[in-house]
């Protein structure tokens, strides 16, 4: 009995929010027709005009949109969850990089010429200015506490310059973080990707930081809108004075 009021209740709560209301006239209208051929003898047409209308209806809810929500566990992933970085730059001709010292990034730099450079492509790459040291001061609080940010850095600037003599390398100074990483694979192109990263707060270990994945595919504003990010941000940073190549 429990069972048929909790249904009853959900019917109920359907027709007050005018949800699923085709389909209870049909039902109703089916019941009816069944009560009155129990009863009595009913036209054969409506018959067949009300078992139409079902078909119809059936046919036309399979074409509406999955209205599940979705899993947010699909959507919101750790470092891990995006396979090797070789993997993520196969096949760009793009790579745009912000990240504090971007030493992950740029500890795959053979990745990078191998992959995008060696075939003629194109890489930006934003650090933190080791000069700015009130918002290095604030990173320091900020980030992962295993890590060595200056150290990062500094070794970031020597390969850096290192890759320079690879090909249409460039790389500038950000006088302050956003809060986030990112790393892009073709910003104007029709197979672009992206992944921002979120800092968080004293993450024991970088791969547990929040990673959102966008391809221009599944989203091109929200694409562009973090493409045009990096845009801003290449614009307000400086060039190092001190860069050779």
């Amino acid at each position: 009995m429990r069972g048929i009021e909790r249904e009853f209740r959900r019917i109920l709560g359907d027709i007050a929010r005018f949800r699923n209301i085709e389909a209870y006239v049909i039902a109703a209208v089916g019941a009816a027709l069944v009560v009155l051929d129990v009863i009595g003898e009913v036209d054969q047409g409506l018959q067949l005009t009300v078992i139409t209308a079902a078909l119809a209806l059936l046919v036309f809810r399979n074409t509406r949109p999955d209205q599940r929500p979705a899993d947010l566990d699909d959507i919101l992933k750790d470092r891990q969850s995006y396979g090797t970085f070789r993997d993520f730059i196969h096949g760009g001709k793009v790579l745009w990089v912000y990240g504090p010292s971007n030493v992950n990034v740029l500890r795959d730099s053979s990745d990078i010429k191998r992959e995008l450079l060696d075939k003629g492509g194109e890489v930006r790459v934003i650090i933190q200015d080791p000069a700015q040291e009130a918002s290095l001061a604030i990173l320091r609080q900020q980030l992962d506490p295993n890590n060595n940010l200056d150290h990062d850095i500094k070794g970031s600037l020597f390969t850096l310059n290192k890759m320079l003599t690879w090909g249409n390398v460039q790389y500038r100074l950000a006088p302050y973080s956003p809060g986030f990483s990112l790393t892009i694979i073709d910003p104007d192109g029709r197979d672009g990707r992206l992944v921002v990263e979120f800092f968080g707060f004293h993450n024991e270990f970088i791969r547990d930081r929040m990673h959102i994945v966008i391809e221009r595919r599944q989203s091109q504003y929200w694409f562009e809108y973090w493409a045009q990010q990096f845009g801003v941000m290449w614009e307000i940073s400086r060039e190092d004075t001190l860069q050779s190549g």
